[in-house]
């Protein structure tokens, strides 16, 4: 057991078909105590999709139950805690008066987590209590897997290979939004079911030609989609990790396949809201398990709240365990940058000298760890655009980026990565540009500050030749002394560094120098 001192917080989801809250005792990420849970379903996420905002009445019944959730852990004496929303509010037009009723009903600032985000907290939970599980087994489920989360607004895929995470993609069609795109009465119709594996088919159909380059061992389903179709089953799924042959995984489309909701609820004595996601969600998994040959399947019932408690605790304590993810997200985003224009031992030049840069800085310069994971991202994914156009390589990186799913990121910072890309070598940032002009105001100061670290750091590797080594970096006075060793004559370097240090100097207010050992 480790000597770490717990701490105790709450969780709050509001979620598309429940609002659930977890008040939990973190001592690490592999003992956590579950003090008090609750958990009221909803319909709040089918509200929305069905008309794309929340209602008053429904917003004040929000807020009412929010109080309720609120007292509860006054009554715990719960001083930390954090409010979340995903899909619901993420959909509603409305979102921005949802949240701001909420703020005075309730005094909670909820988090909008956008879908990457969604899928990455899912994830992160997920990988690391299946990783302790193979280990335990002897790795006896393999070595590549592809992790398959269903969320109301999306399916996320993620392939893990000899211990290294290689692709990750979102897809726009989770359960209610599938439904969504038919009406009532189609949904009733007997040619629901086929129409539906039709629909899915042909969203999904291009993702298959990349997935099946790797040998996946096995299939791994998250969620409380996962959780409902292994009832069906009659599996645990109260186990951590419950495991099922694909033959049964697809004996159970043949049974239910066909089915609609309401037969669904008769055959099975299911509740409503947890009968509609029976069709999407098995259509999904008879969609993949036709086109991706696995050997196992493996079910995790592990929901946002639950993979949230993790991260949010990991992420108070320091926990190692989110520095080993931010490092795959960053080999993630080489395999991105690899499929359009990359060079790597330029890329890795650039991030050792930004970490040395701000390494040198304190804490009063508001630079952090995540906005050096941001820098280093924008130095990976800098040169995408030369794949499609050497002349305007920077605007077509900046449009890559955007419409890119980034594992790790939020959207907001997806836009500062973007940003900095955008301003790469030339122009000065300013509102006249969408790429600045889009940011928050908190953002535009981030993005700043990163601008001109690139643009040193891309000047002391402007040759692509790794001329400056054991590069290290002080403030000395008002200075930034950056000081380098090399056997090679480094004219081109000094000559545009001096160039774009006028930037940084402006940003930073102190001089940056560099010089030769």
């Amino acid at each position: 057991m480790s000597e770490q001192k717990p701490i105790m917080y709450g969780i709050i989801h509001i979620g598309s078909s429940s609002l659930s809250m977890r008040i939990v005792q973190y001592t690490d990420i592999r003992h956590i105590r579950v003090v008090e849970s609750v958990k009221k379903d909803t319909t709040f996420g089918e509200e929305v999709f069905l008309h794309k905002k929340l209602s008053f009445p429904s917003i004040k019944k929000l807020c009412s139950m929010l109080l309720g959730l609120k007292q509860l852990m006054v009554d715990y004496q719960v001083k930390t805690y954090a409010v979340y929303a995903t899909a619901t509010l993420r959909e509603a037009e409305n979102c921005r008066s949802i949240l701001d009723l909420i703020r005075v009903s309730t005094g909670f600032h909820v988090q909008v987590i956008d879908m990457p985000q969604e899928i990455y907290f899912k994830h992160f939970g997920l990988q690391y209590k299946f990783k302790y599980f193979n280990k335990d087994e002897g790795d006896r489920l393999g070595k590549n897997f592809l992790f398959v989360d269903i969320t109301s607004g999306c399916v996320g895929l993620t392939i893990w290979e000899n211990g290294t995470l290689c692709y990750q993609h979102n897809v726009h069609i989770g359960t209610l939004r599938l439904l969504e795109a038919f009406k009532l009465n189609q949904r009733d119709s007997i040619d629901f079911p086929r129409a539906l594996g039709q629909y899915i088919h042909a969203i999904m159909e291009p993702l298959w030609v990349t997935i099946r380059k790797y040998d996946i061992d096995t299939l791994i389903l998250s969620g409380r989609e996962a959780r409902i179709i292994g009832s069906l089953m009659n599996l645990d799924m109260e186990q951590t990790i419950v495991e099922v042959t694909p033959e049964k995984l697809l004996n159970c489309y043949d049974d239910v396949g066909s089915l609609s909701s309401s037969m669904v609820m008769q055959k099975y004595h299911m509740d409503e809201s947890n009968a509609a996601v029976v069709a999407p969600t098995i259509h999904i998994y008879q969609e993949i398990l036709a086109n991706v040959p696995v050997k196992n399947v493996a079910m995790i019932g592990m929901t946002f709240i639950e993979a949230v408690i993790l991260f949010y605790g990991a992420m108070k304590t320091k926990d190692p365990a989110l520095s080993y993810m931010r490092a795959q997200n960053l080999e993630l985003t080489r395999s991105i940058a690899a499929d359009f224009y990359y060079e790597p031992e330029h890329a890795r030049a650039m991030e050792l000298y930004s970490y040395q840069i701000i390494r040198a800085f304190d804490k009063y310069n508001g630079l952090n760890e995540r906005d050096e994971f941001l820098l280093r991202m924008a130095i990976i994914l800098y040169q995408v655009g030369k794949y499609v156009n050497l002349l305007g390589s920077s605007a077509t990186a900046w449009n890559i980026i955007r419409g890119t799913d980034i594992f790790g990121i939020t959207d907001k910072e997806k836009d500062i990565v973007a940003c900095i890309v955008y301003y790469d070598h030339k122009g000065m940032p300013s509102d006249d540009d969408e790429p600045f002009r889009i940011l928050s105001e908190p953002s535009k100061m981030t993005a700043l500050r990163l601008i001109a670290i690139f643009r040193l750091v891309r000047a002391m590797d402007m040759a692509r030749k790794q001329k400056l080594r054991d590069v290290t970096a002080r403030i000395v006075g008002d200075s930034l002394l950056i000081e380098y060793e090399s056997d090679e004559n480094t004219a081109l370097e000094t000559w545009l560094f001096d160039k774009e240090k006028e930037l940084f100097e402006n940003i930073f207010g102190m001089e940056a120098k560099l010089e030769r050992r």
